[in-house]
């Protein structure tokens, strides 16, 4: 059996003077905690701490679901369309003929729809055709008309994946830059793509990840020199495995090792960990004692990849394979971006709704498919809730586990159980109502409410609930 240090911070709960633990507040004001944090409407102190939901849960430590489980609903996700899932390892080996230009038609195709004079670039100026001409133009790469070998890439430093190959933003507020619609999704250091063509520039790769396909900057990955030496980087065994539970953690800053110095390692990140029995003396040039040691994937000055070894400080939260799919685990790993902004397809280096569960799930090895609308699809134990009342869903959330996934349309959260008659979950929000006033807030970060939460609309997140899916469970 795996050691597994889940690097849990110890839980500390700090209870204003003179308020209960699990009191709610029904005030529309922000309470502060001991340490001066505002939360919303019914949320406590106390109630920002994993444990406190699963404290009278006696099967908080019971194994839901064991690893062959999770490989078989990988697998079934995999195989099923809806999902929108690609099978990387018997992805086909040679590329379709005439991509980039089919490419281009649909970058070209779907532009147009931000030519309406309701989008804007970066710096205030409406999106016009003269930016789709620049940007779409780039993908057609000559080179790449022709059947040839697909090749091979590992990511080398958490990438955006986005729709078009650019940098440049279309947003639909005026002077919003941190919400940008050419993002779709984003990859973590060590993700395995399949990259099928490249812009005429050379800067920029299309291909897939396990849930999604888009463009991707060049030098964020590198080329492998061919399959076997791909599935070695990231195809692991459990005891190879580290995998990143915290939200994001850094390597140390290095003189001697530029290329990993200070990167960035965000949650779900798998690493391979080199043996206790093969650790050298050195490592960046520091001795290993109270870390871990691992590879990191690197792009050389030619593009190819190659691996360094790297030190991770044993204070991190992080596991020797998977986590323990508990439902004490599956909280307290996702109270761990509690907090955090959000970032919509994972830009800024933050998570989106999905992106969010995609996260915490993925410590426990399972795989979802990337938005919202194909993780419904999962094949796992659902419920429908539309066209139920409230009083309906209310009878059906008292009989799910905390952990289990919500969803209306264009948002999904974790649901984390029931207090005083109100029901409580935690998720990545772009906005909602404002609970303390009139109008409209963008809330933008990982936050817990209660599902009487409003909508911009004026009806509740309750009323709003369409589906409930519990995701490590297979139908």
């Amino acid at each position: 059996m795996n050691k597994h240090k889940t690097g849990m911070k110890v839980l500390l709960f700090a209870v204003c003077a003179g308020m209960a633990a699990g009191t709610s507040i029904f005030s529309y004001a922000a309470v502060p905690s001991s340490a001066a944090v505002s939360y919303m409407p019914g949320v406590t102190d106390s109630m920002s701490w994993p444990d406190y939901w699963v404290r009278n849960d006696a099967g908080a430590d019971e194994v839901l679901a064991d690893w062959r489980s999770v490989t078989a609903l990988n697998s079934a996700m995999m195989a099923k369309k809806e999902c929108q899932m690609y099978d990387l390892k018997n992805y086909r080996s040679v590329q379709e003929e005439g991509l980039p230009e089919r490419l281009y038609a649909s970058a070209v195709s779907e532009f147009q729809a931000y030519l309406n004079g309701k989008y804007w670039d970066a710096y205030g100026n409406v999106v016009s055709g003269d930016m789709m001409r620049r940007i779409t133009d780039n993908i057609r790469n000559k080179a790449y008309n022709g059947s040839h070998a697909v090749q091979y890439g590992i990511v080398t430093k958490r990438a955006d994946l986005r729709a078009f190959p650019t940098e440049e933003i279309v947003t639909d507020e005026q002077g919003d830059i941190n919400f940008d619609y050419v993002q779709l999704s984003s990859v973590r250091v060590n993700e395995p793509m399949i990259l099928l063509s490249r812009t005429a520039d050379g800067n920029y790769w299309y291909g897939v990840t396990s849930n999604c396909g888009g463009w991707v900057r060049s030098d964020c990955v590198a080329l492998c020199s061919g399959r076997s030496e791909w599935l070695g980087a990231w195809d692991l065994s459990e005891d190879r495995t580290l995998v990143v539970t915290d939200n994001r953690i850094y390597l140390e800053e290095s003189n001697t090792d530029p290329e990993i110095s200070g990167l960035m390692l965000t949650q779900g990140t798998m690493l391979e960990l080199i043996p206790y029995v093969a650790v050298p003396g050195r490592i960046t040039n520091r001795s290993p004692q109270q870390n871990y040691a691992v590879y990191i994937p690197v792009r050389q000055g030619d593009g190819s990849y190659a691996k360094k070894q790297a030190l991770i400080s044993q204070h991190y939260g992080v596991s020797i394979g998977y986590l323990p799919l508990t439902r004490r685990n599956v909280l307290r790993v996702a109270f761990n971006m509690l907090g955090d902004a959000y970032g919509w397809g994972g830009m800024l280096g933050a998570e989106d709704c999905s992106g969010y569960i995609r996260g915490v799930y993925r410590c426990f090895g399972l795989e979802l498919p990337r938005n919202t609308t194909w993780q419904q699809e999962a094949p796992a134990v659902k419920y429908d809730l539309s066209g139920m009342s409230d009083a309906e869903k209310c009878q059906v959330l008292d009989g799910l586990p905390a952990g289990t996934t919500l969803f209306f349309r264009g948002h999904e959260m974790m649901y984390l159980g029931a207090e005083d008659g109100r029901y409580y979950v935690i998720s990545s929000v772009s906005s909602a109502s404002d609970p303390f006033g009139p109008g409209r807030i963008r809330i933008r970060s990982v936050v817990i409410n209660s599902l009487d939460m409003k909508r911009p609309n004026n009806s509740t997140w309750l009323n709003n609930l369409t589906a409930a899916v519990i995701p490590y469970l297979m139908q």
